[in-house]
């Protein structure tokens, strides 16, 4: 069966990951050709390959830094160390690097800093004291100073679990608002960790993101429920007009070569978005669990483990993939 020369906007929207506003300025801006559908004159029809064509056009981030957000509405995917051993491995390589814990759990700021360190117990150094504007956003970074890098962090608390009893109108705005406005940001890369929910942070940063990475544990039911996040942030790009945030991609973690379901879960994944999946996945390694108790990333606690060497490799896949999507910038 032949593929068919015109697809709807509705096609259109889907496939370039932008929201029905953006899609229209698009065709405008472009002057793209339309055709009425033969059975429905109402209905106008894009030429496929053109809207295709404009997959592969560079996206614009007028921003020095590059937002990305790891997101996943389950649990247990290993968010966390992947925020953690993505920023390590950018800053690894010289880069200036911000980590922001947007977990109310802090699981991340548990993960670098020793209890002492911040302060869990205060407003003080987390995201609800910045929103309320009693603390200037640059004081909520602590450095983490190791000896070959720099991971700068904002640390989170329980209290930051108020932000979802908050008005969504203005919180969820709020950090793509001050990011778009930081004109002396030092950063190259910003990282949001983010807790298993719906909730208004968690919408908060995928809306700040230039990107969001979705972890996936290899077993179905969790590659099941990607179709939530790919929702979620259709309905952020509405609320931002634009194309961001963009889904950067999808890998798996926790992967054990040796059981059937991680290899199903791998094909399903692919099958269902074969542009998305990064080549990379994360072992069920030890080292990879260790490294908190450790409280540094695993690139400086095994940096030979195979947890490590999968990490610095997905970041390069990552950092491929920006540098392309937002090739001419």
């Amino acid at each position: 069966m032949a593929t068919p020369e015109f697809i709807t906007a509705t096609e259109a929207c889907e496939f370039l990951g932008v929201s029905p506003d953006t899609f229209r300025r698009i065709v405008r801006d472009l002057n793209l050709p339309t055709v009425s559908d033969p059975t429905d004159a109402r209905v106008k029809l894009y030429n496929r390959a053109a809207i295709f064509a404009l997959k592969h056009q560079p996206l614009t981030i007028p921003t020095k830094h590059r937002v990305i957000t790891l997101s996943n509405n389950k649990g247990g995917v290993s968010k966390t160390t992947s925020a953690i051993s993505l920023a390590a491995e950018a800053a690894a390589e010289g880069l200036r690097v911000l980590l922001i814990d947007a977990a109310p759990q802090a699981s991340a700021t548990n993960s670098l800093l020793e209890e002492g360190e911040w302060a869990p117990d205060t407003e003080q150094g987390i995201l609800i004291s910045w929103l309320k504007g009693d603390t200037a956003f640059q004081e909520l970074v602590k450095p983490i100073r190791y000896k070959d890098f720099q991971i700068d962090i904002i640390p989170s608390s329980t209290k930051n679990d108020q932000i979802d009893r908050a008005n969504p109108l203005e919180a969820v705005p709020a950090l793509r608002e001050f990011f778009e406005s930081w004109d002396d940001s030092p950063y190259d890369y910003i990282f949001i960790d983010t807790d298993p929910s719906f909730g208004t942070l968690v919408s908060m940063a995928q809306v700040g993101s230039h990107f969001v990475i979705c972890p996936v544990q290899a077993d179905v039911l969790s590659v099941d429920g990607t179709i939530q996040l790919t929702r979620q942030l259709q309905r952020a790009r509405n609320l931002t007009k634009s194309q961001f945030p963009a889904l950067l991609g999808f890998f798996l973690a926790r992967f054990d070569s040796r059981k059937r379901v991680c290899k199903e879960a791998l094909d399903t994944l692919r099958a269902a978005y074969p542009e998305l999946v990064f080549d990379t996945v994360i072992p069920d390694n030890v080292r990879v669990m260790e490294s908190p108790g450790q409280k540094a990333p695993i690139n400086l606690t095994a940096p030979d483990s195979k947890g490590a060497v999968a990490y610095k490799s997905l970041w390069k896949e990552v950092r491929a993939r920006v540098e392309r999507i937002t090739a001419g910038a």
